[in-house]
């Protein structure tokens, strides 16, 4: 498990984040996905050291050791990637979002293209509005989705369940949520087990404060994420 280091905001919240890859490598910012937190990008730690890559890994308001930001905004998170940005010395850095994080980087694309030197998405998340984005999601994920743009507060069952299961037995949670998944994404998870450890060490931190971090984001990516595809006028990669 890596170091934690802190970031207090100009508004007083603390931003937790994690580093990975190599330091004076080029800086990749890694925007978790949905529940995550800052060990999410240790998946992808030898990788990025191979590359020659810098990996800082922020955790979202609410999540982990980062500070719960009540009426938060997607597009608040640009903001807050420049702080941390200045803090650490990167004039330009990349943004790299996976699955619910997605829309996180996207918006970083929207709002500061002239600090970003790389955007990419893996697997991200994309507007929920349109119908035939929907078609053929998980069905858990479809409900829990529907329930968060009603209200946060309708899947706070599921995600107590799941807050339980983790800081229970992240590994045991992993492989039980893994029986949900396609059968590729199932044996590859069986036949790795540091991927599978790595996943349920993440998952534990993103519910250590408890579920108001996870139900809001949950909300905010059923929403409207606050700014328009059209708008982003720089390269995004997304790999297929």
């Amino acid at each position: 498990m890596t170091d934690t280091y802190t970031l207090k905001l100009n508004d007083g919240r603390t931003l937790a984040y994690a580093c990975y890859g190599r330091v004076e490598g080029k800086p990749l910012y890694f925007m978790h996905g949905f529940p995550g937190s800052r060990y999410q990008a240790a998946l992808i730690h030898e990788q990025a050291k191979s590359a020659g890559i810098f990996v800082v890994a922020p955790e979202r308001p609410g999540f982990g050791k980062t500070s719960l930001m009540p009426k938060r905004k997607i597009t608040d998170w640009p903001n807050d990637m420049c702080q941390l940005a200045d803090k650490l010395g990167h004039v330009r850095f990349g943004v790299l979002g996976t699955s619910c994080g997605g829309p996180y980087a996207l918006a970083c694309a929207h709002s500061i293209p002239s600090r970003l030197n790389f955007v990419g998405v893996v697997s991200g998340m994309a507007p929920r509005q349109d119908a035939a984005i929907r078609k053929g999601e998980l069905p858990m994920l479809k409900a829990l989705f529907a329930l968060a743009r009603i209200h946060p507060w309708l899947i706070a069952p599921l995600m107590l369940i799941d807050r339980v299961m983790f800081m229970r037995d992240a590994q045991k949670a992993v492989k039980v949520l893994a029986g949900m998944l396609s059968e590729p994404d199932r044996q590859f998870l069986a036949s790795n087990t540091m991927v599978l450890t790595r996943l349920g060490v993440s998952l534990k931190e993103a519910y250590a404060p408890g579920i108001c971090g996870v139900m809001q984001d949950a909300a905010l990516i059923a929403r409207n994420h606050g700014y328009a595809l059209e708008g982003i006028r720089i390269p995004v990669y997304c790999p297929s």
